[in-house]
């Protein structure tokens, strides 16, 4: 239990002597001789202060004791004060060490996401990078099969138009044998091959003879360009063109401007792409 007031202490004894001393000084005082002596006045002042003395110690030692219990109280809330101080610094210090804890863990985190980052950036790049590669090899390769096919084609396109050129002069020989039977079959025979060549998108044309030569659609054979007025004399070998692109002018036998009958040729065309 605790105690708010300091005990009181019993004054009745103080008074007592404080009595006994003011009527000792009392009496001496009456019963003093003028003039008195030295000894008398310090005796009768000696009473009355040790009286005045003992009169007022009891209320200096309640005065005393209350300020030591109120020391004392002050005292008390003063450590539970602190004692409340150090729970709160304890916890402070706890929450302190958490929040580091929290900390150093965010700072792994941290450091493991840009980890992280940095390995998955690492690992887009090389896969970018392999994408690059592999378009770059894959566009490679399509560039290199597109060469090879229109090469192929090219090659192809060049053996179907010695073909034909061969079949046409098949047919010329035939129509110039004067064997009406032969030329009938090998115009029938060079016939089919304009219609096979047809489905691929390969057409001949040939040149009627007496049209005024045109620079646009006929060459002759020495690539000489004819006087002008000149006409075809006759088809030395077809012209040709490939999905409606001109592949190579007719190639033809001319008249001079003026001259009539049919040239002498004296060597076999060169026949190809133009």
């Amino acid at each position: 239990m605790a105690i708010t007031s300091a005990p009181k202490i019993v004054k009745w004894p103080f008074f007592a002597a404080d009595i006994v001393l003011i009527l000792v000084g009392g009496w001496l005082l009456w019963s003093l001789k003028w003039p008195p002596s030295p000894w008398v006045i310090l005796s009768i002042v000696s009473s009355f202060s040790v009286g005045a003395i003992i009169a007022i110690l009891p209320f200096v030692k309640e005065h005393a004791a209350a300020v030591k219990l109120w020391e004392q109280v002050n005292l008390a809330e003063a450590a539970q004060q602190l004692d409340q101080l150090v729970t709160v610094a304890n916890r402070v210090a706890a929450t302190t060490r958490e929040w580091e804890s929290v900390q150093a863990n965010a700072q792994k985190t941290q450091k493991a996401t840009a980890e992280l980052v940095d390995r998955i950036t690492a690992e887009s790049k090389a896969f970018t990078d392999f994408l690059q590669r592999s378009e770059l090899q894959e566009k490679q390769s399509l560039r290199f099969e597109l060469e090879k096919a229109r090469r192929h084609d090219a090659e192809m396109l060049q053996v179907m138009v010695h073909l034909l050129d061969h079949t046409y002069a098949l047919r010329l020989a035939g129509e110039r044998s004067g064997q009406p039977q032969l030329a009938q079959q090998l115009s029938q025979f060079r016939s089919a091959c304009l219609d096979t060549a047809r489905r691929v998108g390969l057409v001949a044309y040939e040149a009627e003879p007496g049209t005024p030569y045109d620079p646009q659609s006929h060459q002759t054979v020495d690539n000489a360009e004819p006087s002008e007025g000149s006409v075809v004399a006759e088809t030395v070998a077809s012209g040709y063109t490939f999905q409606g692109q001109p592949v190579r002018r007719i190639l033809v036998a001319v008249h001079p401007s003026g001259r009539a009958g049919l040239p002498t040729i004296s060597s076999a065309p060169k026949v190809g792409h133009e």
